[in-house]
Parts: C-alpha cells; structure tokens; sequence
C-alpha cells in the first residue's frame, strides 16, 4: 500500500472516525474532569432525596414530583440502584450518569442526525461544555444533560423501523417527563410537526405533550417554588445581557481568562454580541438552515425560562460556580451552532474552527474539576442493610440523608 494510500486513510479516518472510538473518547473525557467520580463515588444535593425516596418507597417514588415537577429518569435510576448493595449506591449513580451522558452523545452521530459528523465534534462537546459544576456526572443534574437529548430528537429525521419508532416515543415521554423541558421545547415540536406533515412527527409532538401536559399539571397545582426576594425591576433588567454575555459568550470565548468584573456596560454590549452572533449561525445559508433554526430557538427557549427562574438572583451568574446548571445547555447549543459553521468549506469555516479551537484552549484550565469531600459513605453501607434509622453527611457539606428505620 503507498503512503499516498495510507494517508488518504487516515484522513479519512480523522474525519470520519467510528462512532465507537468516538464514545470511548467522550467517557476519556468525563474521567478525565472527574476521576474521583468512579474511584470515591459520593452523593451530591438531591441524589440524597431520590435514594431516600427509592428506599422508603420503592416503585412509587416514580411518581413523586419534586421541585415542582417529575424526574422520570432519575427516579428509575434511584429504583434501579435500591436493589443494589447500599455500598454500590453512590457509584451507581455516577455510572448511570455516565451512561446517560454517552446516551446524548451517541445520538449526535445517529444517520438520522442532521448534525455532521465532524470527528465527532457535536459528541465531545456534550463532555467538553465548560460550565459543568454540579452537572455532569450526578443524577439530580442530569435532566439538564437529558434535555440536550429532547433537543437531538427535535432535528431528527423521522423513525422508520419499529426500533427508531420505540427509542423515539420513549425518548419523547421519558425525557419529556424529566424536569420542566418538553414544556419549554413544547411549541418546536408543534411546529416541526406543523412542517413536516407526517404521523411520526404529529405522533413524537403528541408524546411531548402529553408529558408537558402532565408536568404542567404538577407545577400548577404544587406550591410555587422560591426565585429569590423580589427586588427593584431595573435593576433585575439592566442584568440581563450581562448574564448572558458572561455566562455563554464570554465564558465560552473567554473562558479563564475572563475578567471576573466586566461591568454593566461592557456586560451588556457583550450579551448582545453572544445574541448577534448566535442568530448569525442560525440564520446564514447554507445547509441544515432549518434545524439550526431549531437549534437557536431551543437554546432561547431555555435561556429566557432559566432566566426568568432566577430573576430575583441573577447576581448570582456572576460568582463562579454559581447556576452553571441554568447555563449548561446554552453554552452546549452554542457550541454546536459553532460547529455547524466549522463543518463546511471556506473562510468562514476556517474562522469558526479557529474560535472552537480557541475555545477548547481558553477553557482548557477549568474542565478538571476538583474531587467532592469524602463523606465515608461506606461507613454507614452496613447499617442501611440493617435497616437502621440514621443521618448520614452527603455533599456539599452540610447536607444531609435522613433515612427512618426501615421494616424488616
């Protein structure tokens, strides 16, 4: 074989490379920004609230909404993980996580995905997101990370086989019944259907509605869930761009480097550059216009719902750390409306692989995340196999699981 031959090859290859070797990169990725994630697994927040629920009530903690609403998919985690060994638990979660994360990556590089294939590109960056704090690699955040999945089976292409028409109506009402999202993505789906005028995509609208119908019930009649202390309106509007220009345009631009005060007035014109430049990935010729319309309307959707949820506290985009669940999934369309760009030929694809890459550099410093305290969580295995009333310390420090003594 030439080495003309060979290369050709490995061009083709690095341009193309299998989905499998694709998804081992993604998991390298995850290990490498948690690694104490699987060596010393531990619960964080609520997964103590969903393994309390699964322990005291078993199969109909399903049904049990929490912060307003259900969370179909960390419930039948929380159910399945009861089963186990209570020393397993803890690395249970993470791994189920982990598994699901691959889930929204892998669906990226389905032949039903508009999105190119890139050398897997839209797969890594659902692992390579920079603002992830508390998000990646923990069940209670892991709606967050489903939602960008919602998002993949709106740009779909319609199912065919028996196997696409199941994955697709059980992603639709799973997904939809995991956090607040097929509310929010609800009037997408009535408007892809609208288009496209087919019974799959009339059917999938009618399962996210169906769980938006059901969520909505629950948040209607539960009660109202605590924004913050209502403050001056101007001031909570003059925040706005800001918010958004530090928490997706700057910190994907910027990333470390971010000045840690960029004002009002720099804020602002930097919030309107990250919107400019968004609807110019969207709208710009050239193919898969449609589903990157989709895209940019998903991840406004969201950002205006985030934001109108935190409209007491948006001072709070601005520690570090702070809300990275309400930015996660913004920062992961952006990165994808990027990588529609730096997918084609010419120039302007050139420029925007250069910003990618400028990206990935500048956030390069903050991807590893620091370890969670140890909690001993293996101290207390034994006595929840004995069934013993207790508290237990879980992350992050201060929080507790409180399990009543359980009948034999």
């Amino acid at each position: 074989m030439s080495a003309a031959t060979l290369r050709e090859k490995a061009r083709r290859l690095a341009a193309d490379p299998p989905a499998a070797l694709i998804l081992c990169a993604s998991a390298a990725v995850l290990l490498a920004r948690r690694a104490a994630a699987f060596t010393n697994a531990q619960f964080w927040a609520e997964d103590g609230h969903f393994f309390e629920r699964a322990y005291v009530l078993g199969a109909r903690s399903l049904l049990v909404p929490y912060a307003g609403y259900l969370h179909a998919v960390p419930r039948l985690v929380a159910e399945a993980a009861s089963r186990l060994d209570p020393a397993a638990a803890p690395l249970a979660y993470t791994s189920a996580a982990a598994l699901l994360t691959l889930y929204v990556a892998s669906r990226t590089l389905s032949p039903r995905c508009p999105l190119p294939r890139a050398s897997g590109y839209f797969a890594l960056a659902v692992v390579l997101v920079p603002d992830t704090y508390e998000v990646l690699l923990n069940v209670v955040n892991l709606q967050w990370v489903l939602a960008a999945g919602l998002v993949l089976l709106l740009v779909s292409r319609d199912p065919a086989g028996p196997g696409e028409w199941a994955h697709d109506l059980a992603a639709a009402l799973l997904l939809g019944l995991t956090g607040p999202f097929s509310l929010v993505l609800l009037p997408l789906f009535a408007w892809r259907a609208a288009s496209r005028h087919t019974v799959a995509s009339a059917v999938i609208a009618s399962g996210v509605l169906l769980a938006a119908l059901l969520q909505a019930g629950i948040i209607w009649t539960s009660p109202p869930s605590d924004p913050g202390v209502p403050g001056p309106v101007a001031p909570m509007l003059a925040q706005l761009l800001p918010a958004v220009g530090r928490r997706v345009g700057g910190s994907l631009l910027l990333g470390s480097l971010l000045p840690a005060d960029l004002g009002i007035a720099a804020g602002t014109l930097t919030g309107l550059a990250t919107l400019t430049g968004l609807a110019y990935l969207a709208l710009r010729p050239g193919p898969a216009r449609t589903e990157r319309r989709m895209i940019a309307a998903s991840l406004l959707l969201v950002l205006a719902a985030s934001l109108f949820r935190t409209r007491w506290t948006l001072h709070e985009y601005f520690t570090p750390h702070s809300n990275s669940r309400y930015v996660f999934l913004p920062q992961l369309l952006a990165i994808w409306l990027l990588g529609t760009l730096a997918a084609g030929r010419g120039r302007s694809a050139r420029i925007a692989l250069a910003v990618a890459l400028w990206c990935l550099a500048a956030n390069l410093p903050r991807l590893r995340e620091d370890a969670y305290p140890d909690m001993e969580w293996s101290r207390y295995a034994g006595r929840i196999r004995e069934g013993r009333a207790m508290t237990i310390p879980i992350n992050p420090p201060g929080w507790t699981l409180i399990l009543p003594k359980r009948r034999p």
